[in-house]
């Protein structure tokens, strides 16, 4: 499964590279790439939390065998466009929304399989090796991308999510708990209403939230427009798979220690805090950057931060929330995380082309920067009242 995960993410990231690429160069402007990068998210914006409740309800392993095959349709489809000179951009627009929607539905799939593959005690873990799976497939499937070019980028993911199935359909699981028969004082499954109010209501999934939509608002805006930051000081779609690849080495180095940290019951408001400042302060430096080398090296820093934060949420949701709440809320993060880079890459794409490339990350990072401390207060204040009102609690 942790393979299957792998070649999932690998076909995604597949797709962003080589249709963000295609996209900028093809209308040489970063709005239109924002606005591609808007368009393609728009699925994941609003299908991610009905994943996550069909997931609450019914067999992931069962969505995985139907929506992986249906995501693995519209890249060949692109595929066969580009080979025969009929893609464009308008059109590589209205794919991409349709291909998403199936992978949106799909995405949240996988945080409920893994667990279930191993003993109770042992789900921690794989949820590390879950974080490993998918950094591997976003160092990989962007370098390929960027090595092979639009084309054969779109042909090789469409493969990837039917190997995918294959691979599903072929190994043997444990029936998913969500097909046994259900007790009758079991806990039911959240309505998404339920599952907004279960989110304000606990004070630590608040500041989740709050700090997820902040982070997400200026990494995933930049990581959703790396094609103009790459084109910025190359011309060619292998220094954007190089940054993406960049991005995921910081996220695999910084990955054992977090869980560790995590796994000892220690503060998360020190990590939110931390996470956020850093990214102002990683994107302040990119304002000033003009070489390949040094994106990377930035680059490997903000992938380090947004494995922080993603590990983070991820915990404090799967692991503190009961099974009944934890699909619901799941997806409600990723929509969360899913608006955040729309509203960001909207904002950013516009200030790239009116300001410049490099003079738009230095004013997003100030920005980012003079944000993070009321959220510093904040998320400090909130901690001295745990600690008050929950003396015993091991995290805040």
């Amino acid at each position: 499964m942790l393979f299957a995960q792998a070649n999932q993410g690998a076909a995604g990231w597949m797709q962003t590279t080589a249709g963000s690429w295609y996209v900028l160069t093809q209308a040489g402007s970063t709005t239109a790439l924002s606005f591609f990068v808007v368009v393609s998210m728009i699925p994941s914006l609003l299908l991610n939390p009905v994943g996550g409740r069909l997931m609450d309800r019914h067999s992931p392993i069962t969505m995985v065998k139907v929506l992986a095959p249906l995501a693995g349709i519209v890249p060949l489809l692109i595929a066969a466009l580009f080979f025969t000179d009929r893609l464009s951009v308008p059109l590589i627009l209205l794919l991409t929304v349709f291909g998403s929607a199936f992978r949106a539905l799909q995405a949240p799939t996988f945080s409920k399989i893994l667990p279930e593959t191993v003993p109770e005690d042992e789900r921690a873990t794989v949820l590390g090796y879950s974080a490993i799976a998918f950094n591997l497939s976003r160092s990989v499937g962007p370098i390929i991308a960027g090595i092979a070019g639009t084309g054969l980028a779109y042909l090789i993911a469409g493969l990837g999510f039917f190997l995918v199935a294959l691979i599903v359909f072929i190994t043997p699981l444990p029936p998913s708990p969500k097909k046994l028969e259900r007790a009758p004082d079991a806990e039911p499954t959240l309505t998404y209403r339920k599952a907004v109010v279960v989110s304000w209501g606990i004070a630590t999934i608040r500041s989740l939230f709050l700090c997820i939509f902040v982070f997400y608002l200026v990494a995933g805006s930049i990581h959703q427009l790396l094609a103009a930051v790459a084109k910025n000081t190359s011309s060619t779609s292998t220094a954007l798979g190089l940054l993406y690849a960049s991005a995921a080495v910081g996220a695999m180095l910084v990955n054992p220690p977090i869980l560790k940290y995590l796994g000892q019951g220690r503060s998360r408001s020190l990590l939110l805090i931390a996470t956020i400042l850093g990214a102002g302060i990683t994107v302040i430096f990119f304002g000033f950057v003009t070489a390949l080398p040094g994106d990377m090296a930035l680059m490997v820093v903000l992938g380090a931060l947004g494995e922080v934060m993603y590990l983070t949420a991820q915990r404090g949701i799967l692991m503190e929330l009961s099974e009944a709440n934890s699909g619901a809320v799941f997806g409600l993060f990723l929509a969360a995380l899913t608006a955040a880079s729309i509203l960001g890459s909207l904002g950013l794409g516009v200030l790239m082309d009116r300001i410049g490339v490099r003079e738009g990350l230095l004013v997003v990072g100030i920005a980012t920067v003079i944000i993070g401390l009321p959220i510093l207060a904040y998320l400090s204040r909130q901690a001295r009242n745990l600690r008050h009102s929950q003396p015993s609690s091991p995290a805040d």
